[in-house]
């Protein structure tokens, strides 16, 4: 067997001596181009996962995760609280005028001033201050207080035992010598003077008249009256009421 020269014999132990080292520094740049997210998933499970590249290879798998993602509710935005609605007037009309207070009853028969209060027993106490004319008109009323509500009543005979509310004012004014016969509601309308008087007011339409003397009412209707009986009475004051006629004695 012919041996190799010494050079060839040199260069292949030096060959052999050199395997190991640079095979080293090949496995290690080939773990260094490794991604970390292979490395990660092997770390922690021993296998590279299901995507060991970082990517998807395949695009089916990416269009199923999307569409999971897209299956989630979306976020639904608070509900604005209601809005509270303006108050609304129920009624296009206005309201019924109220009675003011009425001021403490009184038991004489005359008070001073000008103006007439009611007394414990229904009737008015006469002003001393005001004219002869309106004394005598709440003189007369006082006469029939407290008789009961009968329509028709004091028409056909002047003293009876029930007034209606235009009866009533007729037998007031006729007594005191101001209406020569009574009238019925609708004709008040059209009597005396044009609005309001200075101590006697009678406000009328077609269905009702009531009449207001130095500050008391003299009405059958309860309307405006804490008491709310009915019949021939002194009642508070309520002014005009919403389609009444206003009218006068002539001079008061």
């Amino acid at each position: 067997m012919r041996l190799p020269p010494p050079s060839r014999l040199l260069a292949l132990l030096l060959a052999l001596l050199l395997l190991p080292v640079v095979a080293a520094p090949a496995s290690a740049s080939a773990s260094l181009h490794r991604p970390a997210t292979a490395v990660a998933a092997q770390d922690e499970t021993g296998d590279p996962g299901n995507d060991p590249d970082g990517a998807y290879d395949d695009p089916g798998q990416q269009a199923q995760d999307d569409a999971e993602d897209e299956d989630l509710p979306p976020a639904v935005p608070p509900t604005p609280a209601p809005a509270t609605p303006p108050p609304v007037n129920q009624s296009p009309f206005p309201p019924e005028p109220r009675a003011p207070l009425m001021p403490p009853l009184v038991t004489t028969g005359t008070v001073p001033g000008r103006d007439a209060l009611l007394r414990t027993d229904g009737r008015a106490a006469i002003p001393r201050g005001a004219p002869l004319r309106v004394r005598a008109i709440i003189a007369a009323a006082n006469r029939i207080i407290g008789k009961r509500y009968r329509w028709g009543g004091g028409h056909a005979k002047l003293a009876d035992s029930g007034y209606d509310c235009s009866g009533t004012v007729s037998y007031a004014l006729i007594r005191a010598g101001e209406l020569g016969s009574p009238l019925v509601s609708g004709s008040f309308a059209h009597w005396g003077s044009r609005g309001a008087g200075s101590y006697v007011t009678i406000y009328a339409n077609r269905n009702h008249v009531y009449a207001e003397i130095a500050g008391l009412r003299l009405d059958t209707s309860a309307v405006g009256d804490p008491g709310g009986r009915d019949g021939v009475r002194w009642r508070p004051v309520i002014g005009k009421r919403r389609g009444f006629a206003v009218r006068h004695v002539p001079g008061l």
